[in-house]
C-alpha cells in the first residue's frame, strides 16, 4: 500500500539553506507544486515522486512502488566504470536516490553536475527528504535553474581542462531529453576532442613558444599593464575575418578614435587593403603564419598575444607585445602581475578578445566580421584557402532568422560566446556581423548605427600605451632564470622517480595478476608508489608535462591509483607502468628545450 508523505517545511529550510551556503542562491517554490508533483511511500518506506498527469492525464512515477533503492541500484549496475577519474554529467536529480546509487557504484574520484531542469521539482523534494549530505558533497555540483544552465558547460570544461577525465552524459530514471542538456554534451564531446587534438598535435610547439616569451619580458608588456588605462565606458570593436567583414570594414574608419579596435591576427590583410590601422592587434595560435600580421598598418601596432603565439610574430613585435593567456608557468615566473589565468578562450582568436575585454573590465562590446558560417559561399573575407577545414556541416539559425550553413566547429566558437554572455549578464554585446550565425544573447544593430552612437565618443590609444611599464626588470629576469633552472633539476627528479615508479607498477602488476594486491605485504610498495607520485604532482615541471608535452592526454595516470581489488588494479597499474616506462624520455626532451630556452 502507498501512503503519501506529508511536506515539512522544517526540512525544506534545512535543505534551503545548505544550498544557498554553498551556491549563493534560495531554490524557489512554485505555489502550484502540490498541482503539479505528489511524494508517496513505497512498500519498504522509501519515498517515491511523481508526475502528475503527464501520461494522457495520468500521474508518472519516477521510482519503483515496491523498492526504489533496489530499482536505481540494478539501473546504476548497469553502468560501465572507466579505469580513470571520470566525469558525469546527469540529466535530472528526481529524489536522488539514482544518484546516491551513481555515487556507490563509481569510484571514490568522480565528479557528478548534476542538472535539473525543473527548479519546482527540487524545491519540492527538498521538502520532504533531507538532501543536505548530497547539497554538501564535495563531488556533487547542481544546476537547477536557468543562471546555473547557462554556466554548467563552462564549469564541466575547466574541470576538462584540469583533470582530463573521462566524461559520461546519463539520464536518470524516466527524464526525457532536453535540448539544453544535449547542447552540454555536445559542448562537451567537442571541447574534448578539440583539448586531444592540441595536446597530440600543437601543445609541445605552443610550450616552446612560451618559453620564448618568457625570455623576452624585459622589453615586453603584460595585460595587467594595460588595465586601468582604458576608458571605463569605452567600447571594444572586436575585428573578425568572416565574409562579412567586406560590408562593413569602411565603417570602421568612422569609429577610429571613438571605440577600441581590436583586430584579430586573419582579418588584419582586409583592413590593411582599406587602410584602417586598429588600435590592436590579437594573435594566439603556436602554429598560425607570421605572414598574416606583415602589413603596413601593423607597424604601430601592439600586440596583444598569448604567450603561446608563434615566436616569429613575437620577433615582428617585439618591444609592442602585450602578454595575456597566463598559466601556472607564468605566475610561478612573474608572480601576481601575470594576471588571472583562464581555462577558457573558446578556441579561436575572438574567443580571446572576449575574455580580454572582460580581464580588462570592458563591458560594451561590438562583434563584426563574426559570421560563424558559410556566407555567399566564402568562410573568410580574405582570398586565403586556409581555414576551411574538412568536416561536418549544419544549418544554423541566421541573425535573419533563416539557416546559414557552418560547420561543428564554428558552432562550439558559437557556443564559446553564448555561454560567456549568458554568465556576464552586465555585458553588452552587439553583433553587427550583418551576416551568419545568430548568437543568442546578442542585440543586433548595423555597424554603421554603431558608427553613429560612438560618434561623440572620444579615445585616445596613444595616451594609453605610452609609457606602459616592461613586464620584467633585469633583476627579475636573474631570478626568473634560476627558477626555469629548478625546473629543469625537477626534470631529473621525475626522470629518476618515473624508473622507479615502471618497476613498482610491474612488481604490484603480478601481484595482482597471480595474489592478491590486498594482501599487506604489499602495503609497503603501495606506500612507495604514493610518496613518489607525490614528489614529482608537486612540481611545475610535471605539470607542464601533463598539459603540454606528453601527447596522448589519456595515457597520465590518474594522481590516485585505485587498487581496491584484482580486477580494478591490473589494468590501472598496467598503463601506469607504461606510461612511466616512456616518461624519461619525455623529461629528457623537455628538458633540452628549456635548457637551449636559457642559453
Amino acid at each position: 500500500m502507498i501512503s503519501k508523505l506529508r511536506k515539512d517545511e522544517g526540512i525544506r529550510e534545512l535543505n534551503f539553506s545548505a544550498f544557498e551556503a554553498r551556491y549563493g542562491v534560495r531554490p524557489k517554490i512554485d505555489p502550484g507544486e502540490d498541482n503539479k508533483y505528489l511524494m508517496d511511500t513505497a512498500r519498504n518506506g522509501e519515498p517515491v515522486l511523481q508526475i502528475r498527469g503527464v501520461l494522457n492525464g495520468a500521474d508518472l512515477r519516477l521510482n519503483s512502488s515496491y523498492d526504489p533503492s533496489y530499482e536505481a541500484g540494478r539501473l546504476a549496475d548497469k553502468q560501465e566504470v572507466p579505469k580513470r577519474r571520470t566525469t558525469i554529467a546527469l540529466m535530472g536529480f528526481g529524489n536522488g536516490i539514482y544518484l546516491r546509487k551513481l555515487i556507490d557504484k563509481f569510484r571514490l574520484d568522480t565528479m557528478f553536475f548534476v542538472y535539473e531542469p525543473e527548479e519546482s521539482l527540487f524545491s519540492f523534494v527538498c521538502a520532504f527528504i533531507d538532501i543536505t549530505d548530497i547539497i554538501r558533497h564535495n563531488r556533487v555540483e547542481f544546476f537547477i535553474n536557468n543562471e546555473q544552465h547557462k554556466a554548467m558547460a563552462d564549469r564541466m570544461i575547466k574541470d576538462l581542462g584540469s583533470f582530463k577525465p573521462e566524461t559520461i552524459c546519463l539520464f536518470s530514471p524516466f527524464y526525457s531529453n532536453n535540448a539544453e542538456f544535449d547542447h552540454i554534451c555536445h559542448e562537451l564531446e567537442a571541447a574534448m576532442a578539440s583539448a586531444g587534438d592540441f595536446q597530440r598535435e600543437r601543445s609541445r610547439t605552443a610550450l616552446k613558444c612560451r618559453m620564448y616569451a618568457w625570455n623576452h619580458m624585459r622589453n615586453n608588456m603584460l595585460l595587467t599593464e594595460l588595465k586601468g588605462r582604458l576608458p571605463s565606458d569605452i567600447t571594444a570593436i572586436i575585428v573578425s575575418a568572416g565574409p562579412s567583414l567586406n560590408k562593413n570594414v569602411e565603417e570602421l574608419k568612422k569609429v577610429k578614435g571613438h571605440g577600441f579596435i581590436m583586430c584579430t591576427d586573419r582579418a588584419l590583410s582586409v583592413l590593411d587593403k582599406h587602410g584602417i590601422e586598429p588600435d590592436v592587434i590579437v594573435s594566439m595560435d603556436a602554429e598560425k603564419s607570421p605572414d598574416y600580421l606583415r602589413a603596413d598598418v601593423s607597424k604601430n601596432a601592439y600586440l596583444l598575444c598569448s604567450y603561446q603565439t608563434n615566436s616569429e610574430t613575437q620577433k615582428i613585435f617585439d618591444g609592442r607585445c602585450i602578454y595575456f593567456h597566463t598559466l601556472r608557468y607564468e605566475r610561478t615566473l612573474f608572480g601576481e602581475k601575470a594576471g588571472t589565468s583562464v581555462a577558457d578562450l573558446g578556441g579561436n582568436v575572438a574567443g580571446g578578445c572576449f575574455v580580454i575585454c572582460q580581464l580588462l573590465g570592458i563591458k560594451n562590446i561590438v562583434l563584426i566580421g563574426q559570421d560563424l558560417a558559410f556566407t555567399g559561399g566564402r568562410h573568410h573575407a580574405d582570398d586565403k584557402d586556409e581555414g576551411n577545414p574538412d568536416i561536418k556541416k549544419r544549418l544554423v539559425p541566421g541573425i535573419d532568422g533563416n539557416p546559414v550553413e557552418t560547420n561543428e566547429m564554428w558552432i562550439g566558437f558559437r557556443d564559446f560566446f553564448e555561454r560567456q554572455i549568458g554568465m556576464n549578464p552586465q555585458l553588452n554585446v552587439i553583433d553587427a556581423t550583418e551576416g551568419g550565425a545568430k548568437i543568442e544573447g546578442t542585440g543586433i544593430m548595423k555597424f554603421s548605427e554603431v558608427a553613429d552612437i560612438l560618434k561623440d565618443k572620444t579615445f585616445d590609444p596613444k595616451a594609453v600605451f605610452d609609457g606602459m611599464n616592461k613586464a620584467q626588470t633585469d633583476e627579475e629576469y636573474t631570478r626568473m632564470r634560476e627558477i626555469i633552472k629548478s625546473w629543469i633539476d625537477d626534470l631529473d627528479m621525475i626522470s629518476k622517480n618515473a624508473g622507479a615508479l615502471s618497476e613498482i607498477c610491474s612488481q604490484l602488476l603480478k601481484a595482482a595478476k597471480y595474489h592478491d594486491i590486498n594482501d599487506l605485504k604489499y602495503s609497503k610498495k603501495k606506500k612507495m608508489l604514493s610518496d613518489l607520485k607525490i614528489e614529482i604532482h608537486r612540481t611545475v615541471a610535471y605539470s607542464m608535462l601533463e598539459h603540454c608535452w606528453v601527447r596522448d592526454q589519456y595515457s597520465i595516470p590518474d594522481m590516485v591509483l585505485f587498487l581496491r581489488n584484482n580486477e580494478e588494479a591490473i589494468p590501472v597499474l598496467d598503463s601506469a607502468m607504461k606510461f612511466y616506462e616512456a616518461l624519461p624520455e619525455d623529461c629528457r626532451s623537455l628538458k633540452k628545450c628549456l635548457e637551449e630556452s636559457i642559453m
